[in-house]
């Protein structure tokens, strides 16, 4: 039985034991009280008439003077008696007590008190129960849902249970409503509403918290369609967003077997993707796996599917901060679309400094100041003759100076000068200090290499400032050699044409730079004046254990005879690496194996 139902019939049971019982004292006190009276009555009245007995009434009746019994109507021997003081007399009668207790008429009433008492009691029980039963059924559900940690179902048909039960439906159907309430704001707050995956801030969020944990490990990639507003405008804002759907499908697809990622769309054309706990070497190998997926992605007509799809990648592990790792993230994507074709970046362990990872606003600041203030380092590496051990020319590399005055690598700068819209002035810079140093300094370095993006070889103000320059020092452009990515020429050579045309007739050479990093056409060689092409590291990296790349080589050397073009290795490392260049045929090499960079200080170059 309830606990609460319990309580309240033995509550009701011990008030009535405890009324019969008062009942029942109520009617001894008033027998023996009447006894009493009747005995003091008896002795009043023989005190009144002392000569007259009543012997059916007294059991002695004692002179109190002589102390001698005038009359003993009784044995009373073994019987209670009581004594009542009168007169000349002492008269002892039978105790009430005892009179009430021997009398059968009283020993009747009990057995009938106690039988009316049981009846009561029962009939009371069964009444009692009978009204708390819905009571009891109750606390029956309320024990039962106590028990199973939720609302159980009422199903008693009592008035109290119905009306319960229509306040439980009306609570179900406000949490319900509640829940929608709070579900659609979330969703309003943190999901993307075209696609459904979380947004900026979601991600925000899930990087943050992942940050706070213990020991914190994991990867964020930026995953960007490039043409996004191109198939906008062409085919429509639905088809747009169906591209990017398909996109996330293809990346949740891929993520089945990981237990725990988060994905989210942070703008329109980008995805990002959030993976705790992952390793660098297990980062890469989805990386790979990611992007042969993406390049399956069904495009419209009109969009390239060679260049669609670009990812920055960071890794982070022990204590860093979000807007950070997401600056890296942007910068690698950055850096992966500077390369041109469909593919993904990351930056190696320490090369992003803390103070270099920032979002593209303070990057444009920076650049606009180091552009003003010539904070610009160029760097010589020279390419070395496989015969004779000479320097044939050198590569110009650039760095930048920052507040504080440490450098940072073109690698990571300029990417975001690209993505600021000032790449063509931070190239233009570059190219004003190369000029003056084969100006000033003609022994040191008989010819430079300088390597153009696409971007700058295509921008207009770009070109005739370069043009002027160098038609002012026509000498400068002889020992001068521009380096334009092979996946460009490959891809954009219709828009190149014009230009390389225009830097032959000045006399600069031009120079097919990392050549064997994507499977392209060489038709370029018939249709440009390239004088040199140099071997993309991936190539020479442990050239001499890898026998494909070895016969990727001599092709290439039998394609470039035909066209008098010279082959060059960059990245070699080893003198394993160099025997084998060399005996493959390359005409030179470049790299750590012969030397580091050598710095040509800032303030050598006084720009005017």
């Amino acid at each position: 039985m309830p606990q609460l139902t319990k309580n309240t019939l033995n509550a009701i049971i011990l008030r009535t034991d405890i009324a019969a019982l008062v009942l029942y004292l109520i009617f001894v006190m008033f027998m023996i009280t009447s006894h009493w009276q009747s005995q003091n009555e008896m002795a009043e009245s023989f005190n009144q008439q002392a000569n007259r007995w009543y012997p059916s009434e007294f059991i002695q009746v004692v002179d109190i003077k002589s102390n001698q019994i005038i009359y003993q109507g009784l044995n009373s021997q073994y019987l209670p008696q009581r004594q009542v003081l009168g007169g000349n007399y002492n008269l002892v009668f039978v105790h009430p007590v005892y009179l009430l207790i021997t009398s059968w008429l009283f020993i009747l009433f009990n057995f009938i008190f106690a039988g009316v008492v049981l009846s009561v009691r029962y009939s009371l029980v069964r009444v009692i129960d009978t009204q708390f039963q819905p009571i009891r059924l109750l606390e029956n559900w309320a024990s039962l849902s106590k028990i199973r940690g939720k609302i159980q179902p009422i199903t008693a048909d009592e008035p109290i249970s119905a009306s319960i039960a229509e306040l439980l439906e009306k609570l179900k159907e406000s949490k319900s409503s509640q829940g929608q309430t709070e579900l659609q704001i979330r969703e309003r707050v943190l999901l993307d509403p075209e696609t459904g995956v979380g947004n900026r801030e979601f991600f925000n969020n899930r990087l943050e918290a992942l940050l706070k944990e213990e020991d914190a490990r994991g990867a964020a990639m930026l995953i960007c369609l490039k043409d996004y507003d191109i198939i906008q405008s062409a085919h429509g804002l639905q088809t747009a967003i169906d591209v990017i759907e398909q996109l996330i499908a293809l990346v949740k697809k891929r993520l089945v077997n990981h237990s725990c990622y988060f994905i989210a769309r942070p703008s329109e054309s980008e995805l990002a993707l959030l993976l705790p706990g992952i390793y660098l070497d297990e980062c890469e190998k989805l990386a790979d796996k990611l992007l042969s997926s993406m390049k399956n992605l069904p495009l419209p007509v009109g969009v390239s599917q060679e260049e669609s799809i670009h990812t920055g990648i960071v890794c982070f592990a022990g204590e860093n901060q979000a807007y950070k790792i997401m600056a890296e993230a942007d910068m690698a994507l950055r850096n992966a679309q500077l390369q041109g074709p469909s593919q993904w970046f990351m930056y190696d362990v320490g090369e992003v400094a803390n103070e270099t990872a920032k979002g593209s606003l303070k990057w444009r600041t920076f650049l606009t100041h180091a552009i003003e203030k010539n904070a610009f380092v160029i760097f010589f590496q020279p390419v070395i003759a496989s015969q004779s051990d000479q320097i044939l020319h050198h590569e110009v590399l650039s760095k930048v100076r920052d507040g504080k005055g440490k450098l940072i690598s073109a690698r990571v700068f300029l990417p975001m000068a690209q993505k600021c819209g000032l790449s063509a002035r931070v190239d233009l810079l570059v190219l004003e200090q190369v000029c003056r140093v084969l100006q000033y300094e003609r022994k040191q370095h008989e010819a430079c290499s300088l390597n153009l993006s696409i971007d700058t070889l295509l921008d207009e103000a770009f070109l005739e400032a370069m043009f002027k320059r160098l038609a002012q020092v026509p000498e400068i452009a002889k020992r001068l050699i521009i380096e334009i990515s092979e996946y460009h020429l490959a891809t954009q050579l219709n828009k190149l044409k014009p230009v390389i045309a225009l830097l032959d007739e000045l006399g600069v050479k031009i120079l097919a730079d990392k050549v064997g990093q994507y499977v392209v056409s060489t038709d370029y060689l018939n249709d440009c004046p390239i004088r040199y092409i140099k071997l993309h590291r991936s190539i020479v990296y442990q050239i001499h254990q890898k026998l494909e790349n070895q016969v990727f080589i001599q092709s290439l050397k039998v394609r470039c005879i035909q066209h008098n073009v010279k082959v060059y290795a960059l990245g070699v490392e080893s003198k394993d690496e160099w025997k084998t260049l060399v005996h493959l045929g390359v005409t030179g090499g470049q790299g750590h194996f012969f030397t580091e960079p050598v710095a040509q200080m800032a303030n050598a170059i006084v720009m005017p």
